[in-house]
């Protein structure tokens, strides 16, 4: 059965299940993040400096080393972005839950509503035919 707020109930749940599709996925986006920056700091912290050798040598480590750190800080500032933008969408997605709850309930009223109609009429009806039926009787002892 459905009532005047079906269709927006319906709507307002679309759009929830959207927000709540996107927020999934900046959630992934931030793990995702996190653990390559971890990873990042192990790869900084595995990169021995050598005890001696050629110059280039050095310069090659050194610049691996500044490599790391500047995807490293890359990473960091992505992942800031990230979290801004779940923190966003948990607020949207709440908003949205709380729209779709109040045309849900309102909808749940009216069709609540609608039932109560439909077993009142109901009643009066039975009502009538066992009137009919009992007038009836009356009617065939006479």
């Amino acid at each position: 059965m459905k009532s005047q707020f079906s269709k927006i109930a319906k709507i307002r749940k679309q759009k929830r299940d959207a927000i709540e599709r996107e927020l999934m996925k900046s959630q992934n986006k931030e793990r995702l993040l996190t653990h390559k920056i971890a990873s990042l700091y192990d790869d900084i912290a595995a990169v021995q400096m050598p005890k001696e050798g050629l110059v280039t040598v050095l310069l090659m480590v050194n610049e691996q080393k500044s490599i790391l750190n500047r995807e490293k800080k890359r990473c960091e500032q992505e992942l800031f972005v990230v979290q801004r933008n779940t923190k966003k969408l948990q607020l949207d997605y709440q908003k949205a839950h709380v729209e779709y709850e109040k045309i849900k309930y309102l909808e749940e009223q009216e069709l609540q509503a609608i039932m109560d109609k439909i077993k009142r009429e109901e009643q009066l009806y039975l009502d009538e035919i066992s009137t009919m039926l009992f007038a009836g009787q009356l009617n065939q002892k006479r």
